[in-house]
């Protein structure tokens, strides 16, 4: 298992996107089963976790603005309730290492039939770590955008299983002017509801 590469898009390119004071931030849900296990090696909405791509791009000539990823929040509109984002663990290598504990155990006792055991843990375990990294190298991290620069990243938002997602959450995005400390807020109605293969 590797960890995948993503590409993005210019920030005005996608369906939510808004540009006010020379930032323009573009904001995409990933809600299709197959694109999501295709990016991140699992498919998260399984565990409750949906990804939301966030791409800011700085449009000024000579303004600095920071992206600080406390700043980004999704609303539930019906309750008004917010979540922070946050990046979680949603593998566990406990498996795959006491597999592979099994088998070595195996392997000292009976000489080789503890080794396919053996494999298959240590296996378990080097994907989880391939998953996590995969959803670390992908996250939304705060940074300071210079003029002309441009971050991307994902918001990983936490949801019940089992718990119909609607079109009422809403993704809000504060950046704050560098030198001013101006503060620019922006408002995306988007749909969460996850969609079939």
């Amino acid at each position: 298992m590797e960890v995948t590469k993503f590409k993005t898009r210019n920030a005005d390119s996608y369906a939510n996107t808004a540009e006010k004071n020379g930032v323009t931030i573009g904001v995409q849900p990933i809600t299709d089963k197959r694109e999501v296990k295709e990016t991140f090696k699992i498919n998260l909405l399984e565990k409750g976790l949906l990804p939301i791509l966030l791409v800011a791009e700085n449009h000024s000539a000579s303004s600095s603005f920071i992206l600080a990823k406390d700043k980004v929040f999704v609303l539930n509109e019906a309750t008004g309730t917010t979540s922070l984002s946050q990046q979680s663990k949603v593998t566990s290598q406990t498996a795959g290492d006491a597999t592979a504990i099994a088998g070595a155990s195996l392997l000292a006792a009976t000489s080789l039939a503890g080794a396919p055991l053996m494999i298959a843990g240590l296996k378990m375990a080097s994907d989880a770590t391939v998953i996590q990294h995969n959803l670390a190298d992908k996250e939304l991290y705060s940074r300071t955008l210079g003029p002309g620069e441009k971050a991307q990243g994902f918001i990983y938002f936490h949801y019940p299983k089992g718990d119909p997602l609607s079109d009422a959450y809403h993704v809000l995005v504060e950046v704050k002017e560098s030198s001013t400390g101006e503060s620019t807020a922006f408002d995306f109605k988007v749909n969460l509801r996850p969609t079939k293969p």
